[in-house]
């Protein structure tokens, strides 16, 4: 449990406060409880916090405080996302923190005309929201300076590791003021892992680790379902979305190939599905979630590009088709769902190939799913026969060969030049002299 704190009862400006009560924002929720003082007080903060805590809350509050303070005709903040999507959502909770003040933001990501943007970099806007690789495009172009920015961001830092941004990240990070205040938040922060990027960056921060690395949201209830084949799966996929009593929807899948195939089913069932992945242009994903938000589509098929910064109200139920693989790549999947005290359903898909990745998932997570069947649709995988102590199945094993099967191999005598001087010739026996 952690003790209680109002928005109001912080030294923010009346147009900022006014803007956290219009979202319906009165008490701080853990993690902008333990991070929002200290970013005030000026100090780098690793932040470790599951998906869905109000992270976005807990920088943007004070960093608008201090661009409130001290106003500039200049970049003062910079927010790092790994994702479009992301940006995406931080720019629209800025926009909504920012109403009722002149502060300016500009989200520079891929997948957009660089013209338009070079434009809005030479607006200078307060606040830049972006990729790494697209804004250091706009760097390495001397379209805009990032000296005078004095707080960075490092929103799902974790995931830019994982794409290798590390090298962009840094170089950014040198190329903001020398005073610069550093924020990173992650939801599998792993000290080893960080150490090259935050020794580079930051001047000793303070490590605020709110939920453990592989803590999942308890307002989820994980489920798994047994599964054949592919075939089986959609037969699955088809029953659950017609049947489960949901708002939205996220189907998961590991490849863009499955994605499409997924969808391609749904539809054929007459299902209103939409789908993304990272072979579709921005603009149609930026439709696509148009869609999904204003309720048009309440089912998306998606890779993991959607499991990290997608923020969408009412989203109720997430359904692996394909076991993620890797427990971080489970816990931000169905952290899409879950958010802020509601509640959620994660639904995996589970083969006999894939028996042995969810185990090691479950036990990453330390936590097990609950095994349900869907009457009609049992399929013939009911289970590993033999399972080990850790719940994963026994490979199949070599069939040791007996005295029986075992033949002896032929060994090549080799023919040597002093054993052919010797044929015939007949060895005389040793004499004491």
């Amino acid at each position: 449990m952690f003790s209680s704190l109002l928005f109001s009862e912080l030294l923010l400006d009346d147009p900022l406060l006014e803007a956290i009560e219009a979202l319906g924002f009165n008490e701080m929720s853990e993690v902008q409880l333990v991070a929002i003082p200290p970013a005030l007080e000026g100090h780098d903060l690793i932040v470790n916090a599951r998906t869905g805590s109000g992270k976005t809350l807990a920088y943007l509050v004070p960093m608008l405080q201090q661009i409130l303070d001290n106003p500039q005709p200049a970049t003062q903040a910079l927010i790092l996302a790994p994702t479009r999507e992301l940006c995406r959502q931080i720019a629209k909770q800025c926009d909504l923190l920012t109403r009722f003040t002149e502060i300016t933001y500009s989200p520079i990501i891929g997948g957009e005309d660089p013209k338009y943007q070079i434009e809005e970099l030479r607006m200078k806007p307060d606040i830049i929201i972006a990729t790494p690789g697209r804004l250091l495009e706009h760097v390495k172009r001397e379209v805009i300076s990032l000296d005078s920015v004095s707080f960075l961001v490092l929103d799902e830092a974790d995931r830019m590791l994982d794409l290798g941004f590390a090298e962009d990240v840094i170089r950014l990070a040198k190329q903001c003021n020398e005073d610069c205040q550093h924020l990173l938040f992650s939801a599998s922060y792993n000290p080893k892992k960080f150490a090259e990027l935050t020794s580079q960056i930051m001047d000793e921060p303070e490590e605020v680790i709110i939920d453990s690395a592989r803590q999942l949201n308890e307002n989820i209830a994980l489920q798994k379902i047994l599964a054949d084949n592919n075939e089986h799966k959609l037969a699955l996929c088809e029953y659950l979305l017609k049947h489960e009593n949901y708002t939205r929807t996220i189907v998961f899948a590991n490849k863009k190939e499955t994605v499409n195939r997924i969808c391609g089913w749904l539809q054929s069932k007459d299902i209103n599905t939409a789908f993304i992945h990272g072979d579709i242009e921005q603009e149609k994903r930026n439709q696509q979630m148009r869609k999904f938000r204003n309720g048009e589509v309440r089912i998306i098929v998606a890779t993991d590009l959607a499991s990290r910064g997608l923020d969408v109200s009412e989203l109720d139920l997430i359904i692996n088709y394909d076991v993620p693989r890797n427990g971080e790549d489970f816990l931000h999947r169905v952290g899409r769902t879950g958010r802020m005290e509601n509640n959620g359903t994660a639904i995996t898909l589970i083969d006999a190939n894939e028996w042995n990745s969810m185990v090691g998932i479950e036990n990453f997570l330390r936590a097990r799913g609950e095994f349900r069947r869907i009457e009609g649709l049992e399929g013939n995988f009911r289970g590993p026969e033999k399972l080990k102590k850790s719940g994963k199945a026994y490979g199949a094993k070599r069939r040791k060969a007996g005295k029986k099967d075992s033949v002896k191999k032929k060994t090549r005598r080799k023919n040597r030049v002093r054993d052919r001087r010797n044929i015939g010739k007949r060895r005389k026996p040793a004499t004491d002299e």
